[in-house]
């Protein structure tokens, strides 16, 4: 049996496939094709193909190797429909790999300016914490306990930390006139957002579209427990799919809020483009499908996802999961060489009730 075992190399300077990087993944330690196999549910001769190559990289070190067809533990001879599919399907494998590399190697470019927007909020909002009890202070000793009528004349009349203390104020009288103030601007919209707690106060930041149009202001706002139905609409109306997706699985924000904003992805899942609905499909990499509940794919959609290719397993796995997968979608993702090494995801799909009858007869 080979014994299989890492390198300590930078693992960034080689140029892999996502197959390749995913058997890489799972050596970290003396290993076996046969172990490898079971823990990535590839196919033992697949599986010891990528071996090789990652050896011949000097990736791994692989001892006990048998060169050319010689003695030594050989993996057990693929079945016949998998020889054949995978004799007719070479050329697809190679135009595969191919385009799932020029995909992975835009798509870091993405996720970094995903991830830099991320940050930046986050930096922002570390910076507000930061400073909030200097403001709480400052409310406390200068304006808790007055009336109503002296904290909406201050509102509308201080600046500087006095302001900033007065948004912590929780009657939307005093938010009124804190917006009234010529002196407020975006971080006091901001912290407003933040703190305030009645529909009424949140409906007067709301009523200005630039303070709306901010991430931020969004981001808090979203987080609000309170926050009025009739906002939520203006705030994902305005996004794109997949920041409505992103806003209906973001564990930050309430539930009773994620659980309408799935209700306004499906309305507007379905008032989509073809082109968008595939590209929300293939981005999420169907991890959206369970949210999807009472959509389903039209004609169109369905002929741009059978166009592509490749697909991940995960999202093979998804789609075979969601009950109203179209069967042109179902059989194409049987075709595809990756699920055809993977038993388990094979067998998924084939239990789908859509899938047709004659494919089906296929694999009997």
């Amino acid at each position: 049996m080979k014994n299989i075992r890492p390198k300590s190399i930078d693992f960034r300077g080689l140029k892999l496939s996502p197959e390749e990087g995913f058997v890489l993944s799972r050596i970290d330690g003396p290993t076996s094709v046969k172990e490898l196999a079971n823990l990535t549910s590839l196919d033992e001769a697949r599986v010891a193909e990528i071996v090789g190559k990652l050896a011949g990289d000097g990736a791994i070190e692989v001892d006990g190797a048998p060169s050319g067809g010689g003695g030594g533990a050989r993996p057990p001879e693929p079945s016949r429909p998998e020889v054949e599919a995978e004799e007719a399907d070479a050329s697809d494998d190679a135009r595969d790999e191919a385009d799932a590399a020029e995909r992975d190697a835009a798509a870091p470019e993405v996720d970094a300016e995903e991830a830099a927007s991320d940050a930046d909020l986050d930096a922002q909002d570390e910076a507000f914490i930061t400073n909030e009890r200097m403001y709480r202070e400052v409310y406390a000793k200068k304006y808790k306990g007055e009336a109503v009528d002296f904290r909406v004349s201050a509102a509308l009349k201080e600046d500087g930390a006095d302001l900033m203390a007065l948004c912590l104020d929780p009657d939307p009288q005093v938010v009124h006139a804190i917006l009234q103030n010529p002196k407020a601007g975006l971080e006091h919209a901001r912290s407003l957002a933040f703190h305030h707690r009645t529909h009424m106060g949140l409906e007067h930041i709301a009523k200005r579209s630039d303070y709306l149009a901010d991430a931020l202001v969004q981001r808090r706002l979203l987080r609000n427990p309170q926050l009025p139905d009739a906002i939520l609409r203006r705030i994902s109306g305005r996004k794109v799919l997949i920041e409505v997706f992103k806003i209906a699985v973001d564990r930050e924000i309430p539930e009773r809020t994620r659980v309408k904003v799935r209700v306004e992805l499906r309305k507007k899942f379905m008032l989509a483009t073809a082109d968008e609905r595939a590209a929300l499909l293939v981005k999420t990499e169907g991890r959206v499908l369970i949210l999807l509940v009472d959509c389903s794919l039209d004609a169109r959609t369905t002929m741009i996802l059978v166009g592509r290719n490749t697909y991940t397993l995960l999202f093979v796995q998804n789609v075979a999961r969601w009950s109203p997968a179209p069967p042109k979608l179902l059989a194409h993702l049987l075709k595809m060489p990756t699920v055809r090494r993977n038993p388990g995801v094979r067998k998924m799909l084939l239990r789908h009730p859509n899938m047709p009858s004659e494919v089906k007869k296929l694999f009997v």
